[in-house]
């Protein structure tokens, strides 16, 4: 895994911080992700050892690929952590009871940055965790300004015909489930669950601090004892240079025939 992930101690709060271990490995998953590999890497992420190098890759795959690194600089790091934040998820989340959506590649996609389900006994939908993954120099203001009215929009039922399509779709993805009886049972106020994701800076690996990133969520999405709306949190530190400049290296881009 090249980037580590350490848990941190806040109240009502998962929060993590990630730390990337090795850029080159990184950028190399980021690659394929953008050849439109995803699903290789998937498998890379969870352990099932696919064989071979990957699918072949062609000339016109690298070209689309490498076009994204020339897109408006703010969507260009904006569609790059999305890409890390579902390599983190695969990493760390995914289990035979659970489906992430694959990365898309669209620049300044107006869905969801990522979701995941999570399925229980009796074939019960547990969870739809919302992902909002943000590539930001000001964290706080991001999250105030662009997540939390996000997430008051989704607890008021904003946009629920569109998870509900998302959330079928990937349904459909886990052999041996009735499908039509699990939609039947969700009661989305029970199921919905967030995850953020920021670029952070050194200070926010501790405590204190992190936690100040994400203060006001229990006003946003508050639940109730029966129903908790804990948030899954997460900071990448930065280290003072945009995601493109740190991560991002072109030569890891396999050159088609």
């Amino acid at each position: 895994m090249p980037i580590s992930v350490a848990q941190v101690q806040v109240s009502d709060i998962s929060g993590f911080v990630w730390k990337i271990n090795d850029e080159v490995k990184l950028a190399r998953l980021v690659a394929q992700v953008y050849l439109g590999h995803a699903h290789h890497v998937e498998k890379i992420l969870v352990n099932l050892r696919p064989k071979g190098k990957g699918p072949s890759v062609d000339h016109n795959a690298t070209k689309s690929a490498k076009a994204l690194l020339k897109i408006n600089t703010t969507h260009r790091d904006g569609l790059l952590f999305q890409t890390i934040s579902w390599i983190v998820a695969q990493s760390t989340s995914a289990s035979k009871n659970s489906v992430i959506k694959l990365p898309h590649l669209i620049p300044a996609h107006k869905g969801f940055d990522g979701l995941q389900i999570n399925i229980g006994g009796a074939q019960k939908l547990e969870g739809v965790v919302i992902f909002e993954d943000k590539a930001t120099k000001n964290a706080r203001s991001t999250i105030t300004n662009k997540v939390w009215p996000e997430f008051r929009g989704y607890e008021s039922g904003a946009r629920e015909n569109e998870l509900m399509q998302e959330t079928t779709a990937l349904l459909y993805r886990l052999p041996g489930l009735d499908v039509d009886k699990t939609i039947e049972g969700i009661v989305w106020k029970h199921v919905r669950k967030y995850r953020v994701s920021v670029t952070g800076e050194p200070l926010h690996g501790s405590s204190p601090e992190f936690e100040s990133l994400f203060s006001g969520y229990d006003e946003v999405a508050p639940g109730n004892h029966s129903c908790p709306k804990q948030l899954l949190a997460a900071a990448l530190l930065d280290r003072g240079r945009s995601p493109a400049a740190w991560l991002w290296r072109p030569e890891t881009l396999p050159q088609g025939p």
